[in-house]
């Protein structure tokens, strides 16, 4: 790979010339190398990480998310300040757990509702009999603040009780089951006075 200035005898440069060179930038510098044809063996492993991948993708659009939790997988992935976004972080999760022959509870549709000075109530949906806990805190990236979520017949439920007045708190939801993986993005409320 050569670095250059003025490619092509112009300010940048970018693609093929007659499957020679590839011209293009690499971290913000201009540079120059050869064409390569990428191989793909097509190996047993790679279409089955290329199945969990389709599969986790097919997820993402079916599995009911609403925009509060596409905004809320949009904020986890800010805070693990990654260039990803949301769809990334939840594709990755799903992935792992599929190469960890786990099984993936989808958690969506959270309400919080009955937001006063005493604090909130909080619904999502998921599958009976899942052992979900909800983690909460004043800052996006520390919610050590642990509470379990009441099942009733795949509905998850827990009032905060514990909260001040006209603070913001964010939570995730993940399922502790030993067989299971689940979590959601990171939401958020903000208490009355």
């Amino acid at each position: 790979m050569a670095k250059v200035t003025g490619p092509l005898f112009s300010l940048s440069a970018s693609g093929q010339i007659a499957k020679t060179l590839v011209f293009g930038d690499w971290k913000g510098i201009d540079i120059v190398r050869k064409y390569v044809i990428p191989a793909n063996p097509n190996t047993a492993g790679q279409q089955t990480q290329r199945g969990y991948f389709a599969a986790a993708v097919e997820d993402w659009h079916t599995d009911g998310f609403s925009a509060i939790d596409v905004a809320a997988w949009n904020l986890y992935a800010l805070a693990q300040k990654v260039a990803a976004s949301g769809f990334n972080m939840l594709v990755k999760l799903k992935v792992d757990c599929a190469v960890a022959a786990e099984a993936w509870v989808p958690l969506v549709v959270c309400l919080v509702t009955a937001i006063g000075a005493a604090g909130a109530q909080i619904n999502i949906t998921g599958t009976v009999g899942s052992v979900v806990h909800l983690f909460w805190g004043t800052s996006k990236t520390s919610m050590f603040n642990e509470e379990n979520m009441v099942d009733t017949a795949g509905d998850y439920e827990v009032t905060l009780a514990a909260c001040s007045a006209t603070t913001k708190y964010y939570f995730y939801i993940a399922d502790q089951d030993a067989a299971n993986q689940a979590r959601t993005g990171i939401y958020s409320f903000t208490t009355t006075a």
